[in-house]
């Protein structure tokens, strides 16, 4: 590699093509520098995607998401699974009050591909797989895009538990083929640690959650163990239904514990209330909590599942309170989806599944910090 020392300082506008010339001695004979007809816009598509300040370059972490990706496939192929392509457009999205879904003239962009996956469990499938495109508006950030992949995948018979271990085999396997200078994590060999909310409510709050505690009564108990600065600036939620006023109470507090798991690498985090677990049958051992399971990796939250609620009776009261829910925040109602419902009344089998975000995945993987880093466009970039 040369190096050189110009005699003047050069205004070297971008763009600039530079030509010179090197003597059998290894040194400068003549330099050479003309504009180039093309735009060089720093920003542009020219080097979008290669920029050379980027270690490593986003093209780079794109060819180390299509292996991971492929690995995913296989591994799940090697598991005996059938991979479904359901619709990205219905005509009745999910009613939970966290989610906003995109309405189009023609329906809804899902927010998963849940309701129609569970359907093909009820019509005899049982071990399936989806990767698709997810799409939930209102939510930004380094960990946010409009447009997201979601790999969901569910297995007829079977526990959470197996789920669960299910992401430690495909993380590990993935680490172990995909071939890239980019996995710079090390992943720690399973099993991963599994902590319940309320034992992480007890550990970092010293509150003891029962399940059945109100919003009042939760925040009574914030109060009687020193959390009351937790509610500085928390909004008025009298007029909200008591579920969603029980709901932002719970996420106040867990916010702060959230905090911690900046150095918890990767954490599973079980028996979570049944308020927060619209889709999630009831714990059988603990009453008021549901059989849902959230993976956080460092301060992300990687996967989400659940052992599935199949009362279609319950699945219509919860989702009845969750158009409720939406009413009372003063947001728009939206159609129950009646075809999975009438799906779930023919009889779904005991069936447990999960949802990960595929570029989280790869960010964690990589060690990216920018969602749009693993991405080959963001919203910002359309």
């Amino acid at each position: 590699m040369y190096h050189f020392i110009l005699a003047e300082k050069i205004e070297l506008p971008v763009g600039s093509l530079i030509s010179f010339v090197i003597n059998q001695h290894s040194r400068l004979e003549n330099i050479n520098i003309k504009q180039s007809a093309l735009n060089f816009d720093a920003q542009g598509d020219i080097l979008r995607w290669i920029h050379p300040v980027k270690k490593p370059a986003r093209m780079e972490l794109l060819r180390t998401r299509h292996k991971i990706i492929g690995g995913i496939r296989k591994w799940f192929d090697q598991q005996n699974f059938i991979e479904t392509e359901t619709p990205l457009l219905v005509s009745a999205p999910s009613p939970e009050a966290q989610f906003y879904p995109i309405k189009t003239d023609k329906g809804y962009l899902i927010t998963s591909p849940e309701f129609q996956m569970k359907r093909l469990l009820v019509g005899g499938f049982n071990k399936i797989y989806q990767l698709t495109h997810c799409f939930r508006d209102a939510e930004k950030g380094h960990l946010h895009n409009p447009e997201f992949t979601m790999l969901e995948w569910y297995r007829t018979h079977q526990p959470l538990e197996k789920l669960m271990t299910d992401i430690e085999q495909i993380v590990v396997n993935l680490a172990v083929t995909v071939a890239s200078d980019n996995l710079s994590i090390k992943i720690p060999s399973p099993p991963w640690p599994r902590e319940s909310v309320s034992a992480l409510f007890k550990k970092h709050l010293d509150i003891d959650l029962d399940g059945s505690e109100t919003a009042e009564k939760l925040r009574t108990k914030a109060q009687q163990t020193g959390n009351e600065k937790l509610f500085v600036d928390f909004p008025d939620v009298s007029k909200l239904t008591e579920s969603l006023a029980y709901e932002q109470t719970f996420f106040q507090l867990w916010n702060h514990i959230h905090a911690k798991f900046i150095e918890s690498t990767p954490l599973f985090v079980y028996d979570w209330p049944l308020p927060l677990a619209s889709l999630a049958r009831q714990s059988a051992e603990r009453p008021g909590f549901a059989e849902r399971v959230e993976l956080y990796v460092n301060s992300m939250e990687l996967a989400n599942g659940f052992a599935e609620l199949t009362d279609p009776f319950e699945q219509r009261r919860r989702f009845e309170q969750d158009l409720k829910n939406r009413l009372s925040e003063g947001r728009e109602a939206v159609p129950l989806d009646e075809k999975f419902l009438k799906s779930l009344e023919q009889g779904m089998p005991e069936s447990s599944g999960m949802a990960l975000g595929i570029d989280r995945l790869i960010m964690w993987l990589c060690a990216a910090e920018n969602i749009q880093d693993v991405m080959c466009f963001s919203q910002e970039e359309v």
